[in-house]
C-alpha cells in the first residue's frame, strides 16, 4: 500500500490541475456540456481503477516473493529483539504477527485491490465510450490527458520504487541476508508492477504525439 499512499495526493493535485484546464479551455470555445463532465468523471475513476488493480499487483508479487523466502519481503524479527522489545510494547505472551499471517494479511489485500481496481476500471471505461459520442463527450483534453496522467503516475509510482528496490535487492544479496538487512519485495513489486504500464502508456502517449496534425503555417 506504500505506492498507493504516494500516489493518492500527487493524483489528488494532478486532478486539480487537470481540472483547471479543462475549465480554462471550455471558456477558451471548447463546450462544457453534460457530456463533458460525465467524461471527465469516467476518465479519472478510470485512471484510479487502473492505479488500484497495478498497486493490486505489486502487493501479489511481494506476496509471492514472501512464499519464496518470507525474509524477501518482511522483516523477521529474532527472539533476541523480541525479548529486548525491539517490536515494540507487547503484551505478556504475545509477539509480532508471523510470516505466514502477513503473507496471508498481504495476499486478501492483494485480491482486494485487483477486483475493486479492475471493476472500477472496467466500468468507468465502458461509461467513458458511452459518453464519447454525446455532444462534448469526448474533448481532446479529457482524452489525450487521460494517457498522459498514466503514463506520469504509473512512472511516480514505478520508476522511484525500481531505483529503491534495486538498491534493496544488491544491498540484500552482495552484503549478506542478515538480521540488518531489509527486506525488498515491497519496492520491487512495485516495480515490476509500475514500470511495464509506465512504458506502455509512454508509448501510447508517443504514438499520439506523432499522429497529431501539424498546424497549416499562416
Amino acid at each position: 500500500m506504500s505506492v498507493l499512499s504516494f500516489l493518492i495526493p500527487t493524483g489528488i493535485l494532478g486532478l486539480i490541475v487537470w481540472a483547471v484546464i479543462g475549465f480554462t479551455r471550455g471558456r477558451g470555445g471548447d463546450p462544457l456540456t453534460l457530456g463533458t463532465g460525465a467524461a471527465f468523471y469516467a476518465r479519472v475513476l478510470t485512471i484510479a481503477g487502473v492505479l488500484v488493480s497495478l498497486t493490486g499487483v505489486a502487493v501479489l508479487l511481494k506476496v509471492g516473493f514472501g512464499y519464496l523466502n518470507p525474509a524477501f519481503s518482511y522483516y523477521i524479527y529474532s527472539a533476541a529483539e523480541i525479548g529486548k522489545g525491539v517490536a515494540g510494547p507487547l503484551p505478556p505472551g504475545a509477539g509480532p504477527p508471523s510470516a505466514a499471517t502477513l503473507i496471508g494479511q498481504d495476499l486478501v489485500l492483494a485480491i482486494t485491490l485487483l477486483v475493486i481496481g479492475s471493476a472500477v476500471a472496467a466500468g468507468h471505461l465502458f461509461l467513458a465510450r458511452l459518453v464519447g459520442g454525446m455532444p462534448g463527450g469526448s474533448p481532446a483534453w479529457i482524452t489525450r490527458g487521460t494517457i498522459l496522467a498514466l503514463t506520469v503516475m504509473t512512472a511516480l509510482g514505478g520508476l522511484p520504487a525500481a531505483a529503491f528496490g534495486l538498491y534493496l535487492l544488491l544491498t540484500y544479496f552482495v552484503l549478506g541476508s542478515g538480521a540488518t538487512q531489509q527486506p525488498w519485495g515491497d519496492p520491487i513489486g512495485a516495480a515490476i508492477a509500475f514500470v511495464p504500464a509506465w512504458i506502455f502508456f509512454m508509448s501510447r502517449l508517443v504514438g499520439q504525439l506523432r499522429n497529431r496534425p501539424v498546424p497549416a503555417a499562416a
